[in-house]
């Protein structure tokens, strides 16, 4: 890898942006790696869980801007390079950490927000910087800051750009936890180590379900419910969790 660094420790893989000159802005050959881990870790079963975080000082700052624009039409840009991106990491039958060390701006937030589970180091803000530049978000920011915050805290997030803070990022409903610099590494691994131990294959379902019923009614999303704990019902990860439960003791998962 060119631009990122893979971390491979058993289940949990750990993904750095590793353009720190630049606070880690995204070009066309860091966005198709991303995308390479993120099909990667998706038919690897060794793997349990992927946390993506940032070299430096920031998370990732948004579209390298001063590499230039490989075509004119931002629309085919992000059809060839951002979407597929976007996509791997949301649709990766495991769960996606992100551990936001720094600022995280324009496509660089909707990176971030792609994640499933976010961890903002005290440090990092937010910014969905696009309307400073004449755009308007992209890179899946419109459904995730709206499934986030709701519409009119979105509305405020998208036209005014402004920084949102890691506390106030938590308290709207951005991030799932704030840690201190001293506890940072630590409480990354803590969480990354706790999700490789959880019922990977219940968790991607669930994963599934949930942005599924965004954009479903009632009766969609109880089918898919129904469609889900089908498969569920016999996998070895019930039997265990119900065999742990009966037990009194903490499960041992495996993902199948």
């Amino acid at each position: 890898m060119k631009f990122l660094k893979l971390h491979r420790n058993g289940a949990i893989w750990t993904l750095t942006l590793h353009r720190p000159e630049v606070y880690n802005a995204l070009n066309a050959g860091l966005i198709h790696e991303i995308r390479e881990v993120a099909e990667a870790a998706q038919i690897d079963d060794e793997v349990r869980v992927l946390v993506i975080t940032g070299e430096g000082k920031a998370f990732c700052s948004g579209a390298d801007l001063k590499s230039g624009v490989s075509d004119p039409n931002l629309g085919n840009v992000l059809i060839s390079t951002y979407n597929p991106m976007i996509t791997a990491l949301r649709s990766l039958n495991k769960p996606v950490i992100g551990a936001i060390n720094g600022v995280a701006a324009g496509a660089g937030c909707s990176l971030a927000l792609a994640c499933d589970y976010i961890i903002a180091h005290e440090d990092a803000y937010f910014s969905e910087l696009f309307v400073q530049i004449g755009l308007a978000m992209d890179a899946g920011s419109t459904a995730f800051l709206m499934q986030s915050v709701g519409y009119h805290r979105a509305f405020d997030l998208a036209t005014t750009g402004r920084k949102v803070g890691a506390k106030e990022a938590k308290e709207i409903g951005l991030v799932a936890e704030v840690v201190s610099g001293s506890e940072w590494e630590g409480k990354v691994h803590e969480v990354a180590l706790a999700f490789s131990k959880k019922a990977t294959l219940a968790i991607s379902l669930m994963k599934r379900s949930l942005q599924r019923a965004y954009n479903q009614d009632l009766a969609a999303t109880l089918a898919s419910e129904a469609e889900e704990q089908t498969i569920l019902g016999q996998s070895e990860d019930f039997a265990e969790g119900v065999m742990a439960f009966m037990q009194k003791r903490a499960p041992h998962f495996k993902g199948k």
